[in-house]
């Protein structure tokens, strides 16, 4: 009996052990989860859209940036402001190849907790929506200071969430780069498919 105590014991052991394990998790996916950003184990997210394609996310990603060491005039230039020179977008001190992840990288991060200043920003911070009294959009957990941004963007995250949806990883990622999908033989434009 005691031997069988002692088994059953060490089995029980064993599942608490392997548990997490067998679940999946990694530190590497709780980081993405936790930042709501980053690729791990076959899936990823990127502005609040849940990617299984490791290319695709790769395409998003901003590379970090130091204006002072930026050499041509028009990409200080660009990176001070928020602008784009040289085929690179500047956002906050990064620089995006992707206009779609320009386009949402402008954006701050927010919060659900700060938009509640304002019933209607709460309910537009929920909703991707648009406060017109604070002059305010968000989407994707970003607030955009401007109707104009707020659109873009908007329009960035609808690209996105298509280009995730696609069958062929080429054109996605051609779809939020502006490029050409040399398999299916087409190539994009804000996203749409356009004349090769």
């Amino acid at each position: 009996m005691l031997r069988n105590l002692m088994m059953l014991a060490c089995v029980a052991g064993l599942v608490v052990v392997a548990s997490p394990a067998l679940a999946g998790d990694c530190a590497g996916c709780t980081k993405v989860s936790d930042s709501g950003d980053g690729f791990c184990c076959g899936k990823g997210l990127a502005f609040g859209v849940n990617l299984t394609s490791q290319n695709l996310y790769k395409a998003l990603v901003g590379e970090k940036v130091d204006a002072a060491k930026i050499e041509c005039k028009g990409c200080k230039k660009a990176a001070g402001e928020g602008g784009s020179c040289c085929g690179k977008s500047f956002a906050h001190g990064n620089a995006y190849k992707s206009p779609v992840a320009f386009k949402l990288a402008k954006g701050e991060a927010y919060t659900a907790k700060k938009a509640e200043h304002c019933s209607n920003c709460k309910k537009a911070f929920g909703d991707d929506g648009f406060c017109s009294g604070c002059n305010a959009g968000f989407v994707a957990g970003r607030i955009f200071k401007d109707k104009e941004s707020y659109d873009a963007a908007l329009g960035a995250h609808k690209v996105l969430a298509k280009a995730a949806a696609s069958k062929c990883e080429a054109c996605a990622v051609a779809m939020v780069t502006d490029g050409t999908c040399d398999h299916c033989k087409v190539s994009f434009k804000d996203g749409k498919k356009i004349k090769s």
